[in-house]
């Protein structure tokens, strides 16, 4: 019996071995005999290529075709297939680019059917039960015939088709539509649908994806459909729909959406409600007037530019890193719940304003050709990048936050109307270099938009008093106004005068800084601490640290200064403030004594009633004035018009003294004042005035010059805040020696540079009626000892009126001579001095008219010695060392000068 079935096994096998495969399209059966080991027409299922005609025998016998599981035929003119059915184990099989009309496949085990490119009409799948994928792109089918419920991949387009109907393959997971006359898809409730892509697809006007909820990603291109409704695509993660026709657009309840590309339509609407997970939109070059984006928690990337905006609301995106919106007509942007952009371009729009001081992480902003008027970065120490060129409405840009933004500058010009740019100290250079080249100069450019540094910064804050009743500082003690400190940190120093109040504060970046007190007379007083250091930002801030300034000793210390608040104009009153001052140790009582030309002018009123007076002369006294107190009186007279005998014009010169008694003086030489005030007829509201003159002797060089800034609001607007700055030659002047002395504001002063010194009057709002909108500052500075005679010193000051163009005072030179005539009248009729000024034996007065007696006063105002002259000179010899007035009587008139004994 075993022979019988091994004789019947031996027969079977080589009937089949025998049976050969007939294949009736020649084209056909030559392609599969063309198989070879290495040309892959053929393969087996180790994945090898194989020879299909293994015996050489011209045929294919059915066994050979047994072997094959994978076969490609493409691109061989084939119109019948009739015959591949013997290759029931091909798994994969390749038709595209022939010449089929129609087709019938029977294939139990094939899995991939690519049939493209070829010219069906007809075909029938029904007999390939595991087929997974086809693709039927590139025929002439017209109705839709596909049945099959493992289909998992479909590929097509290219057909006659209309109307496709997913129905008929429920297993479908990926569609993918090309070039196609399609009209309708119906692709709902596909249970198992995950991908589907459409493309060049001109006339489509319908798509139902509804209840698809699997569908994972939508590519659309090219397509016709106006309508796009992706209502509760729960599954839907994907959304790629450029260059399409369409003009609405619902994704609303899309809950997976994490990606949508919508540009190149025509959209007019969006419905993007309830998208949890959406992290890239794309909604640029399209119609939309209006975008609101609702609590979008997961929004990273949107792109809306170039569209019809005037509305973009965004709420709750607090992730959106990048936003383009350029090119639309927006003329609003809120941006307070995106707090955490970093890229922003906004360029033309109709921007009324831009507020990205939230936006701390901001790196790069493009805000182009708007109608904004100013720009505020001063929060946003991370930028990198900015373009605001073309915005022909933008006045002001404020850079100053700390980080340097100089590469940028390129990106700020042309901005025809921009007047400011405020920006950190060490970037104004370069910024002004490109501003010449760029902008032929047109920009001022500073950081006085604050006075605080860019960016973090820290405090130092404090309080000086003067400890009154040696038992230690206390709140009952009096508080040290203008208190000098040196900070130094690192390689840079700089200095800080507080203002009047004993308080101060003092603003610093990171790092170790230390502050030390400076006083004008280091040995009348002991400070404590005598300095501090604190170290930002390890220690708090504000970082508090007070001062208290005890005696050291028993030091007698008066001053005063004439300070002419108003300029002097023939026939006008004229205002002047006399300041007084206890520098020492102790507190004192004494007088004040005031002394003018009387020929000359008429006294007025005075804020406090002189004790006496008499002809030029206003005598005042003081009790209980406390170390380091400072007191003031105001006086008004009223000129001599040109007219008037004697006469007054513009250019000559007036001359006022001060004196000041107490008890015996350390530095007595302060005790006296003399003010040289030039008669203008026509003046300048915003100047600069040496109050010694324009000439001082060789013996008062190395001492103190005084200065009067004075400035003027002219605009339309109060001041809010003014800087006036003052540029030092330290070649002619001892910089650590300046000491200021009055404003007409509160003020704080700064050095730095080193030669930089900058009277801030931060929040002034100083009026622009023309009764209040005068102001002014003055200060002392010593002379180098090495100027000699014949050497001038200048002083220009720039007053800097909130973010404007600086007001440039005038050049005011003063010269030293070798001794020092004082005139009153400067004209030749009406000279008079006295020289030489200092003198040690004999005083000469010159003056075209006779003095008939002279009346010498001590610096109390005590007559010391009249007498008559005698060829005009008057000795002195027997007179002690010091300060002295002299008053000369001549035939019309009496001149009061001021001489010094040596």
């Amino acid at each position: 019996m075993k022979k019988i079935y091994l004789v019947l096994l031996m027969t079977m096998f080589s009937a089949l071995q025998a049976q050969i495969v007939t294949i009736p399209d020649v084209k056909l059966k030559n392609k599969l005999l063309s198989s070879t080991a290495t040309n892959n027409i053929a393969m087996n299922s180790t994945g090898s290529s194989i020879k299909i005609d293994a015996n050489n025998d011209g045929e294919i016998q059915l066994s050979e075709a047994l072997a094959v599981e994978k076969l490609n035929v493409e691109s061989s003119a084939i119109v019948n297939i009739s015959g591949l059915e013997a290759f029931s184990n091909v798994k994969e099989l390749n038709l595209m680019s022939n010449n089929l009309i129609s087709a019938s496949l029977s294939f139990p085990e094939l899995k991939s059917l690519n049939i493209s490119s070829n010219y069906l009409t007809s075909i029938n799948i029904t007999n390939c039960p595991l087929l997974q994928s086809i693709d039927i792109t590139s025929n002439n089918l017209s109705t839709q015939a596909l049945t099959n419920n493992s289909l998992a991949n479909l590929y097509t387009g290219g057909n006659q088709l209309q109307h496709l109907n997913l129905q008929g393959i429920p297993a479908v997971k990926k569609v993918l539509i090309s070039y196609s006359n399609l009209e309708t898809i119906n692709a709902a409730n596909m249970p198992f649908l995950e991908e589907l892509e459409i493309s060049n697809a001109s006339k489509l006007s319908q798509l139902n994806l509804s209840g698809s909820l699997q569908l994972k990603s939508l590519a659309m291109q090219y397509t016709g459909l106006i309508n796009l409704d992706l209502t509760n695509l729960t599954g839907l993660k994907t959304l790629e729909g450029n260059n399409n026709k369409f003009q609405t657009a619902i994704l609303d309840g899309c809950t997976a959406l994490s990606l949508v590309r919508l540009e190149n339509c025509f959209l007019t609407s969006m419905s993007i409600n309830n998208l949890p997970l959406l992290s890239m939109m794309y909604l640029s070059n399209n119609k939309l007037t209006s975008v609101v984006l609702n609590n979008l928690y997961g929004l990273q990337h949107f792109e809306c530019y170039s569209n019809q905006l005037t509305n973009l609301t965004i709420n709750n995106a607090p992730h959106l890193i990048t936003l383009y919106a350029s090119n639309n007509k927006l003329t609003a942007l809120n941006l307070s719940t995106a707090t955490n952009i970093e890229t922003l371009w906004c360029s033309s729009n109709n921007l009324l304003s831009l507020d990205v001081s939230i936006l701390t992480n901001l790196t790069s902003l493009q805000c182009t050709e708007n109608l904004f008027t100013e720009l505020d970065f001063s929060k946003n120490k991370a930028m990198q990048y900015v373009a605001c060129s073309y915005n022909h409405n933008l006045q002001k840009i404020f850079l100053k936050n700390g980080t340097s933004q100089a590469f940028i500058l390129t990106h700020l010009f042309p901005n025809p109307s921009l007047a400011y740019i405020c920006c950190d100290e060490n970037e104004i250079n370069y910024f002004n270099a490109n501003n010449v080249s760029v902008n032929n100069g047109k920009t001022e450019i500073n950081s006085y938009c604050s006075f605080n540094p860019g960016g973090t910064f820290y405090t130092i804050q404090g309080n000086v008093k003067v400890d009154g009743n040696n038992n230690g500082c206390d709140t009952n003690d009096a508080n040290k106004a203008l208190q000098k400190f040196i900070i130094t940190g690192g390689s840079n120093t700089g200095t800080a005068i507080a203002n009047t109040s004993g308080n101060f504060s003092i603003p610093v970046q990171a790092g170790t800084h230390t502050v030390t007190p400076v006083l004008e007379n280091p040995t009348y007083f002991n400070i404590s601490p005598t300095n501090f250091t604190a170290s930002f930002p390890q220690q708090a801030s504000p970082f508090t640290q007070n001062f208290c300034i005890t005696p050291n000793g028993i030091h007698n210390d008066l001053e005063t200064v004439i300070i002419p608040v108003t300029d002097a104009s023939p026939g006008f009153e004229s205002t002047y403030k006399i300041i007084y001052k206890n520098k020492g140790t102790v507190t004192q009582s004494g007088n004040l004594i005031f002394t003018y030309n009387d020929n000359l002018m008429d006294y007025m009123s005075a804020t406090l009633s002189p004790s006496s007076q008499s002809s030029g002369t206003l005598n005042w006294n003081f009790t209980n004035l406390q170390p380091f107190e400072t007191k003031e009186i105001i006086v008004t007279v009223k000129l001599n018009t040109p007219t008037q005998t004697p006469a007054l014009n513009g250019g000559d010169i007036l001359h006022y003294t001060a004196q000041i008694n107490g008890a015996t003086d350390d530095t007595p030489a302060d005790n006296n004042f003399v003010l040289n005030q030039t008669v203008v007829n026509s003046f300048d509201p915003n100047d600069k005035t040496c109050l010694e003159g324009a000439a001082i002797s060789k013996t008062q060089v190395g001492d103190y010059v005084h200065y009067l800034i004075r400035f003027e609001n002219t605009g339309t607007a109060n001041a809010r805040n003014i800087v006036v700055k003052d540029e030092i030659d330290t070649s002619k002047f001892d910089i650590s020696s300046l000491v200021p002395l009055n404003g007409s504001h509160s003020y704080v002063t700064r050095i730095t540079d080193p030669n930089v010194i900058e009277f801030i009057f931060e929040n002034i709002q100083l009026p622009f009626d023309d009764a209040n909108n005068d102001g002014y500052i003055s200060f002392k500075i010593k002379t180098k000892s090495t100027l000699a005679v014949g050497n001038s010193f200048s002083n220009t000051a720039k007053i800097y009126f909130d973010y404007n163009f600086p007001i440039v005072t005038n050049t005011y030179t003063t010269s030293v001579m070798g001794t020092l005539a004082t005139s009153e009248i400067k004209n030749d009729k009406n000279t008079i001095s006295i020289y030489p000024n200092p003198v040690k034996d004999i005083l000469y007065i010159q003056s075209a008219n006779e003095v008939s007696k002279v009346v010498i006063y001590d610096a109390t105002g005590r007559v010391i010695t009249s007498m008559g002259t005698k060829g005009n000179s008057v000795p002195v010899s027997d007179l002690p060392k010091g300060n002295y007035l002299i008053k000369l009587f001549l035939e019309d008139k009496v001149s009061v000068q001021k001489f010094i004994k040596e």
